[in-house]
């Protein structure tokens, strides 16, 4: 349940920790973060990729993606993305209504 509670809407009246900003970021970042190292590698970024388009993207579009995505997120020139990274990329993206799902009750 607590994973699905971070779906809910937000509602600007009540404040509700799990489906903050901040949690839905956390959230999508450990989505990508596949060794669990508090970095999004430009594998990992790709293994995803794969795993939601499969192969209706090529591979060499695929790797452009990571690339490209990688090299304008990486504001250290670590050639990773860290969490900080993450949240400035997601900066100007209504992740609060695009991470929300009305669920019926």
């Amino acid at each position: 349940m607590r994973v699905l509670a971070r779906f809910r809407p937000i509602k600007k009246t009540r404040e509700n920790k799990l489906n903050s900003r901040e949690e839905k970021l956390k959230f999508a970042f450990q989505m990508y973060d596949l060794d669990d190292d508090n970095h999004i590698s430009r594998y990992e970024l790709l293994a995803v990729l794969h795993m939601m388009v499969g192969a209706n993207i090529s591979e060499d579009q695929l790797a452009s993606i990571a690339e490209r995505t990688v090299k304008e997120a990486d504001k250290d020139h670590d050639n990773m993305i860290s969490f900080e990274e993450f949240c400035e990329a997601l900066g100007r993206t209504d992740v609060e209504q695009k991470m929300s799902i009305r669920f019926l009750h």
